[in-house]
This record gives structure tokens, C-alpha cells and sequence, in this order.
């Protein structure tokens, strides 16, 4: 007797889950899914985009010398980082989470530093 209220107990619980999370979720999820597949995309295949703009990030705050050298090296690095980002993000689209690479896109705040993190 104890399993069967058990399960029905569960069988409540279930219900109330779907009847009240799903319809709620569902168009936010699609959206936050789409989203995120669509800025893994974008940023697994512009991540090469971050050396031109870090070296002429570098350039604008140093020099021609220092923009070609260490932006170059900086912009690798960012390369590295938005790309392998944007793989992660495009093989987990599914579960859908707020942005990692800031900005957005490479193409966006181009006079601003990529930065990481939630």
C-alpha cells in the first residue's frame, strides 16, 4: 500500500510539473535555444576576426609596433578562446544559459576588449 501512494504521489508531482512548467517555458526556450546555436555558430566561424581588431586596439593605445606584435599575439589568443566558446555553444545549444564571450559577436564593440565569463 505504501508503493502505491508512493507512485501516486509521483504521478501527481509529474503532472503538476508539465501542466505548469512546460507551456511557460517553451517559448523562451526556443528562443534561448536558438539563440545560443546562433551565437555558436557566428562565433565558431568570425573567431579569426579578434586579431584585426586586437591589433588595432593595440595599435590605437600604443603603436604601429606594439599593435602588430602583441595585438597579434592577444588577438590568437581571443581567436582561441571565441572559437573554441562558440563550438562549446553550438554543441550544447540544447541547454540554453546567458553568453560567455562579451561582446556578443566579434563585430560588435569592436573599440572594446573581449572579455569571458558569465
Amino acid at each position: 500500500m505504501k508503493e502505491y501512494k508512493t507512485g501516486i504521489a509521483l504521478a501527481v508531482a509529474a503532472a503538476a510539473v508539465l501542466a505548469f512548467g512546460s507551456p511557460a517555458m517553451a517559448g523562451d526556450y526556443a528562443n534561448d535555444s536558438g539563440a545560443k546555436f546562433t551565437r555558436g555558430l557566428a562565433n565558431a566561424a568570425t573567431g579569426w576576426g579578434e586579431i584585426p581588431k586586437n591589433i588595432a586596439l593595440e595599435t590605437n593605445d600604443s603603436n604601429a609596433f606594439v599593435g602588430i606584435t602583441y595585438g597579434t599575439l592577444k588577438g590568437v589568443g581571443h581567436t582561441v578562446g571565441r572559437t573554441v566558446v562558440g563550438a562549446l555553444e553550438l554543441g550544447t545549444f540544447f541547454i540554453p544559459n546567458d553568453e560567455v564571450v562579451h561582446s556578443t559577436y566579434v563585430w560588435q564593440g569592436a573599440s572594446e576588449e573581449t572579455t569571458y565569463g558569465l
